[in-house]
């Protein structure tokens, strides 16, 4: 049975919005993907967002994790919730990955597991990062805590865009972090509702589907590093035909899909690759800039129909 999408609902006839098209009944498959705020700095929302993110993640780190201040660090994550206003994420059955007040120790205990974080090193100060390096901290709750601590700048994009199509707002109280006094705070926001819950908004540009960054990047170090230094002697190996493939003019190519087998590493031992491979991240999101793109129309409708 295929259901009812946010601009069905509000009349929005448009094919192409500058909003993700969530659906009505259900949540929508989609999250917010903290490689895509931190790769297009060069528009406003995604500025705020990333320096908002930041921000926390460096309270977070500073005030929480590297001083072990557990009492103090589980009333701070407290007030990230499931967001469910959004209608991303797993669907309402499949719930669990949220984070929420009985989440706050899992989060807790993932950074204080992670030594970077431990450490105070500050690439765990970016959203991006974390996802990618932190055992625990998942494409769910991650796009939770986006979607928790900006809520006020994507409060504000969701009436921007019901100005500009002529949807009926409503007054209500949401809670954000609010970065200049470190604390979470309370404001206004009008927003449009829909059977009684009110309904917040994401730009699509910066949304993905599921996707395992960790998998990505294993592929991206094996590549781009370690099969370089295969080819150039650097890593000794006792078999090579098992790594390389000797071509009939003398020409040695690396088997990528082999290397990364034998080689990769799981999420909580990236952190050896970030060592070993100065440069390596920036280089990451980089790639991903290039090679996995935010949500478009083709996958909306491949989601849309996984929903139904």
């Amino acid at each position: 049975m295929k259901q009812e999408t946010f601009n069905e609902h509000f009349g929005i006839t448009e094919k192409r919005t500058e909003h993700l098209n969530i659906l009505m009944e259900n949540d929508l498959e989609a999250f917010i993907d903290p490689y895509h705020i931190a790769n297009n700095l060069g528009n406003m929302i995604a500025k705020k967002m990333y320096l908002r993110s930041k921000s926390f993640l460096e309270t977070l780190n500073r005030r929480y994790i590297v001083t072990n201040d557990r009492k103090n660090g589980l009333k701070f994550l407290s007030h990230l919730h499931e967001a469910n206003e959004y209608h991303l994420g797993y669907s309402h059955s499949n719930k669990g990955k949220g984070i929420g007040p009985t989440k706050a120790d899992f989060v807790f205990d993932s950074l204080s597991a992670n030594k970077f974080a431990k450490a105070g090193v500050s690439v765990t100060n970016e959203a991006h990062n974390v996802l990618l390096l932190v055992k625990g901290i998942g494409q769910d709750n991650m796009s939770d805590t986006l979607a928790n601590v900006c809520r006020d700048i994507l409060a504000e994009f969701t009436f921007q865009q019901c100005i500009k199509y002529g949807i009926k707002v409503f007054e209500t109280k949401i809670e954000y972090y609010d970065h200049s006094s470190g604390k979470w705070i309370k404001k206004k926001a009008n927003l449009p509702k829909y059977n009684g819950k009110y309904i917040i908004l994401v730009p699509q540009f910066l949304t993905s589907g599921q996707r395992i960054y960790t998998n990505r990047y294993n592929w991206f170090i094996s590549s781009n590093f370690i099969s370089k230094e295969i080819l150039n002697g650097t890593i000794k190996l006792d078999v090579d035909g098992k790594f390389i493939n000797k071509l009939r003019d003398g020409t040695k190519k690396p088997i990528i899909k082999n290397i990364n087998n034998h080689f990769r590493k799981p999420k909580d031992k990236l952190i050896d690759f970030v060592k070993s491979y100065n440069g390596s991240l920036l280089d990451f999101q980089d790639y991903v800039k290039l090679n996995y793109p935010s949500i478009d129309l083709e996958k909306l409708i491949e989601l849309y129909n996984k929903a139904s």
